[in-house]
């Protein structure tokens, strides 16, 4: 029987859980990843001040300047990285046969681009949703589709 791994996940939180069969009808929760940085604010990330800069090489006016990606963006794009990694592991080592990611948008944008090729092609569904906050089993499974794969 396939083993599906379902991972329920948003900038900060990521959940594994799996199911045996196509159905999945009880899910079983394997790990938790917490990645508190993206629950910061952005000038808890940022520990220096903005450089200053001139307008304009006459000099007039100077301006703060802007770092030249957002931090919370930055700390999203870490998790993603460190989830899809773990993903990869897990499939290497033949944990899982299919795979279902249910996410908050950008997220799922953020973790589709760091994901290895060989775990893009078992994933069956993907469902754009953030959902980490439910505990209930049967009310998260009520979000995925009748079928897994």
């Amino acid at each position: 029987m396939d083993r599906v791994w379902i991972v329920v996940a948003d900038a900060a939180r990521a959940r594994i859980l799996a199911t045996e069969g196509r159905p999945g009808k009880t899910l079983e929760e394997l790990e938790v990843l917490v990645h508190g940085e993206s629950r910061q604010h952005d000038q808890d990330l940022a520990t220096d001040r903005p450089g200053r800069g001139w307008a304009n090489a006459s000099g007039d006016g100077r301006h703060a300047m802007s770092p030249p990606t957002d931090p919370a963006v930055h700390e999203r794009d870490r998790f993603a990285q460190a989830l899809a990694e773990r993903l990869r592991t897990g499939r290497n080592a033949g944990q899982y046969d299919h795979l279902v990611i249910v996410a908050a948008p950008a997220f799922l944008g953020a973790l589709r681009e760091q994901l290895d090729p060989g775990v893009a092609r078992v994933i069956s569904a993907e469902v754009a949703k953030n959902i980490t906050r439910e505990d209930d089993p049967a009310r998260l499974r009520a979000y995925l589709p009748d079928f897994l794969y």
